[in-house]
């Protein structure tokens, strides 16, 4: 059968996913941009000391309780079910906790940056400095951008990331004069703006109101979800960076921050489509419960990018070389870790099924992929740094960990699919396993 590419074309969901993908695409060609500028004129070293905070916010992420992923879950679910009120409800009370952490954060990095100044740390001193705005993003902005939902919502967020990207593009020109403190400007001048933006264009324009039946109703879901989610992301992350540090020194934390861009850039390529469909899936599985009407909507979209993934990551491991070379020859000590990270592409395309599994909320189905995941990264490190297999070997048993999470999670997707044809099968309806 024909593939029915005019109504491809004209499917909003396509539509938005390519204006999603442009303007992210510009954000994150200005953003690669100034890293390799910054990266040119700073060392590997300094950049080490750079990394160090970012492992700390890695660290912190955790103490939105959940904010995040039951918000994006409860949002979507309750406006297909036509309940815009009691979405606003939930966004007003979460607001309430995410203000108070996010001020508690930044008093924190203000303690420790006059605590640097006191025993005259300066490159600490403006470090913590730099961060304090990007904690803010952290919590306040990483709360904002949860409540971008609609169509034209995610086109706000895309212009929000362009803009961003252009005020830290403006700052370059000072890199080649003020080196390891230009990338702290530049730090703080795009956590600013990203922070005034969102909070101008911000969508549901709900006052802080801690209301403890709605703030439960969000991190009942959320806090779980967000327990196997912090495991994914920010303590995955930082717990790499930790072990880079402890294991190999500051310069090689330097290295591995470049290889951290490589990933960072690709994972934004995939997640241009992801972001976009994710809300798909809640919103569908809000409406029919059902795994396998999720699945079909996914199915194609997955298949299609993981195949075109493949001549990219070709193109960029051999053009990897000549690139850091001729642009960021500081760093020639990273390509091979470059090179691992393009890696992360089509991984990050197969994990797109996996928002089924959060979806349905059932929490050991979510716990499962991630915990056999992690458990793997972090005894293939330990494994590769007992046989001196160097900083590399942290990258590589990061990505299997990565793999062996989408395997077990799409093991567990086919289980689900298998009890719903049985089910349908016990109650006399239609089987739907071929229109998978």
């Amino acid at each position: 059968m024909a593939f029915p590419l005019l109504t491809f074309r004209h499917s909003k969901t396509v539509q938005t996913i390519a204006v999603f993908a442009s303007g992210n695409m510009v954000a994150m060609l200005l953003g690669v941009v100034g890293s390799l500028v910054q990266a040119r004129y700073i060392k590997p070293e300094d950049m080490g000391v750079f990394r160090t905070f970012g492992i700390l916010v890695g660290y912190m992420t955790f103490l939105h309780l959940g904010v995040f992923d039951g918000l994006q879950r409860e949002i979507p679910l309750q406006i297909g079910r036509g309940n815009q009120s009691k979405a606003e409800r939930a966004a007003s009370a979460c607001l309430a906790w995410i203000t108070f952490i996010s001020l508690a954060s930044v008093v924190l990095f203000l303690s420790l940056a006059l605590r640097s100044a006191r025993h005259k740390e300066w490159m600490q001193f403006w470090g913590w400095l730099a961060y304090m705005p990007l904690i803010l993003t952290t919590f306040y902005g990483g709360y904002l951008s949860t409540t971008f939902r609609t169509r034209q919502q995610f086109i706000a967020l895309t212009k929000t990331s362009v803009i961003q990207a252009t005020a830290g593009t403006l700052v370059l020109p000072l890199l080649p004069f003020l080196g390891y403190y230009g990338a702290c400007l530049r730090t703080a001048v795009s956590s600013l703006t990203n922070i005034f933006i969102l909070h101008r264009w911000r969508p549901l324009k709900v006052r802080p109101f801690l209301d403890m039946a709605s703030f439960w109703e969000v991190i009942r879901i959320g806090l779980p979800l967000s327990g196997i989610g912090y495991i994914s992301t920010s303590l995955w992350v930082s717990l790499e960076g930790t072990l880079v540090l402890k294991w190999f020194g500051i310069k090689a934390l330097g290295l591995y921050s470049m290889a951290v861009f490589v990933r960072t850039v690709v994972f934004q390529l995939a997640q241009n489509m992801n972001q976009v469909m994710n809300v798909k899936v809640y919103e569908q599985y809000g409406r029919s419960s059902r795994v396998r009407d999720c699945l079909r909507l996914i199915i194609k979209p997955v298949a299609f990018a993981f195949l075109a993934s493949l001549p990219l990551i070709a193109i960029g491991w051999f053009a990897m070389p000549w690139a850091v070379n001729l642009l960021i020859p500081k760093y020639t000590g990273a390509i091979s870790m470059m090179r691992v990270m393009l890696l992360a592409m089509p991984v990050t395309f197969l994990s797109l099924p996996i928002t089924i599994l959060w979806a349905r909320a059932r929490r050991i189905d979510c716990f499962a992929g991630v915990i056999a995941g992690f458990l793997t990264f972090a005894g293939l490190s330990y494994l590769g740094n007992r046989m001196n297999f160097g900083v590399i070997s942290v990258l590589i048993a990061s990505l299997v960990g990565q793999a062996i999470n989408v395997l077990v999670s799409y093991m567990l997707i086919l289980r689900l699919v298998i009890h719903e044809k049985r089910t349908a099968a016990y109650k006399g309806k239609p089987r739907y396993g071929s229109d998978i």
